[in-house]
């Protein structure tokens, strides 16, 4: 089964220099029927206006993923992390038994837009650890690039999360196929451009803030659509 979330149906605030856009229940923001998708517990975008962000806040349990698109998202926590995140960075906590985070943007002049994305951890109670990864734009074109767990024989970043997370810059004409296995889910998010999906269920477009849930066995192929030349996605398979 393959579902499309069109961006129009995020759920969308802006408050206090904070655009968000979220994909499921998050906040004060409740659909009982959009909680989760698999262990995908949150799929938010924001973007920070300059000297804005979230003061310090607690979590435990959870594994929380930063991927900034545009700008620099500084985060600090409790256990005394201080770091800049760039374009081209993937940034893990799994905050385990609690931890104290916040994340602002420290520009007085660019706005900051990122992804933060929740997930259940394999394992409650852990130690908070932090893992961080830079690729570039070359490893991503044309191809699924695993930038979190591990896929194709790659290794990436060690998690408690049976998680594989893949970037992809995909150029207009250019396609990748995907074997998704019976157990396992994946979600799709167009960053930007246009990508169209095939399988066996049929051909979806999708574009700049849709998402595509599939679920079960499927053998897909994605196709860069774009008309500026390149589509950018990031593709998630989890239980």
């Amino acid at each position: 089964m393959i579902k499309i979330m069109t961006a129009a149906e995020r759920h969308t605030t802006h408050e206090d220099g904070i655009h968000s856009e979220f994909s499921f229940s998050f906040g004060d923001y409740t659909d009982p029927h959009n909680e989760h998708f698999g262990s995908l517990l949150a799929h938010n975008e924001y973007v920070l206006q300059p000297m804005e962000g979230f003061d310090r806040r607690f979590h435990h349990d959870l594994v929380i993923v930063h991927l900034v698109l545009e700008g620099t998202l500084t985060y600090e926590d409790d256990t005394g992390k201080l770091i800049e995140l760039t374009p081209g960075t993937i940034h893990v906590v799994n905050t385990g038994s609690g931890v104290y985070h916040a994340e602002r943007n420290a520009s007085s002049s660019e706005d900051v837009r990122y992804l933060e994305m929740w997930f259940l951890p394999a394992e409650p109670g852990l130690e908070t650890s932090h893992h961080q990864s830079s690729f570039t734009k070359e490893q991503q074109l044309n191809q699924m690039l695993p930038i979190l767990g591990s896929g194709n024989g790659k290794s990436s970043l060690p998690q408690s999360l049976d998680v594989v997370m893949y970037s992809s810059i995909l150029e207009t004409g250019q396609e990748l196929a995907y074997s998704l296995a019976g157990d396992r889910r994946m979600h799709l998010y167009v960053i930007s451009g246009h990508v169209e999906i095939s399988s066996e269920d049929g051909v979806f477009d999708i574009k700049a803030g849709d998402a595509a849930r599939i679920q079960r066995r499927h053998e897909l192929t994605f196709r860069g659509n774009s008309s500026e030349g390149s589509s950018e996605m990031v593709l998630i398979d989890m239980p």
